[in-house]
């Protein structure tokens, strides 16, 4: 059978190549417009994701905030009274303010200040983001940590040890990290002493509380706790606060419907692409059809001939597409752009080559469901 399928598609050399260009094009456009929506995903929720997960099962938040990138000051008191629940094991206080850095250069930008408890930092950065220095640099006054990724929209080179203005104050580079960003601004993680230093938060008031529940069975019972002594706020699994918030800034933004628009789009042209020059290439070779159904070949056996060779183009055109998307990759990575090709990304990628390329099959099976032994002789 993949002999077959293989002399069929080598016979009509510049239509299999139509084919396989049709599908390489439209599954690099669904794995590069998927990859990217991910990627900004990450962003949306970057104060959730950059948080050390050790310590970040549990947020608390005012109770009308469901975007963890807008958060309502509240009485930092709360910060100890929610320690006292059954099945808490520690709560940290988070502070969150934007603030405005300008380096010696004269370039300036604005930019989001971060702080939480030493020596935890439950806020982050958490240990995997680190590229230079020591988070216990942060302990130091006036010691902040940035993001590599950040340097090309602060203007500046920013490494362990520099020294620039936030809010006119002095601050030195402790610790650098590797894709802690954020979505709107750049991120700036320290203490949360320092964090009120340099932006003026409120002593009285935290941004969030981070609740640690060490025994996962126990954060339903911990959420429900907390929303009943707290009316006023509200307790979020971190997860589905990420999805709040990405769901939240998605809808404000219409960048969901934007993304997915592009991803139809690239799906159904390349269907349609597919299908009729498949159709075209079944068309000329319509006489060789004939010739196997005059020599005793069933409609079955020749619709899985045509999906043999939708197969065969689906795995060669998804070959070359993934080698063009781990090229596209590392030339993001180097602009901060951190494409993730996971393998069920990739499995889910290769499931809709398949689906693209056999359902686009189905306009040259129709035409030779008709097709006649005696055509052969025409």
């Amino acid at each position: 059978m993949f002999a077959t399928a293989y002399k069929f598609i080598r016979f009509e050399k510049s239509k299999s190549t139509g084919i396989l260009l049709g599908i390489i094009i439209s599954i690099y456009l669904i794995g590069l417009e998927l990859g990217i929506f991910f990627y900004l995903t990450t962003l949306i929720g970057g104060v959730i994701n950059n948080a050390k997960p050790e310590y970040a099962q549990v947020f608390v938040v005012n109770k009308l905030t469901n975007n963890a990138n807008i958060l309502s000051p509240f009485d930092k008191r709360w910060v100890n009274q929610l320690r006292s629940i059954e099945g808490v094991d520690d709560t940290h206080g988070m502070v969150l303010s934007t603030v405005s850095v300008r380096f010696d250069n004269g370039e300036s930008s604005p930019a989001v200040i971060i702080g939480s408890e030493y020596p935890e930092l439950a806020a982050g950065p958490s240990e995997a983001l680190l590229h230079t220095g020591s988070t216990n640099n942060l302990l130091l006054q006036g010691t902040v940590s940035t993001d590599f990724y950040d340097n090309k929209t602060f203007g500046y080179n920013i490494e362990q040890g520099t020294q620039f203005e936030i809010s006119g104050k002095n601050v030195t580079v402790g610790a650098t990290t590797k894709n802690a960003k954020g979505f709107s601004s750049p991120m700036i993680y320290t203490t949360d002493a320092t964090a009120r230093y340099y932006s003026g938060f409120s002593e009285d008031m935290v941004s969030t509380v981070i609740v640690t529940v060490k025994d996962e069975s126990k954060i339903d019972h911990v959420i429900e706790q907390i929303n009943a002594v707290a009316p006023d706020l509200r307790a979020w699994r971190s997860e589905k606060l990420n999805n709040a918030t990405v769901i939240n800034v998605m809808t404000a933004n219409n960048m969901g419907m934007s993304f997915g628009t592009l991803v139809i789009f690239a799906i159904v042209s390349g269907f349609f692409i597919i299908g009729l020059t498949m159709y075209s290439a079944t068309y000329d070779r319509i006489k060789d059809y004939g010739t196997l159904k005059a020599i005793g070949a069933t409609s079955h056996y020749i619709t899985l001939l045509v999906m043999t060779q939708s197969f065969i183009y689906a795995v060669l055109g998804f070959a070359v597409s993934l080698i063009l998307l781990i090229v596209t990759k590392f030339g993001m990575a180097k602009a901060g752009l951190i494409i993730s090709l996971s393998p069920q990304f990739l499995a889910f990628l290769f499931f809709v080559t398949l689906i693209i390329a056999v359902a686009s099959s189905m306009f040259s099976i129709q035409k030779l469901k008709k097709v006649e032994p005696s055509s052969v002789f025409r």
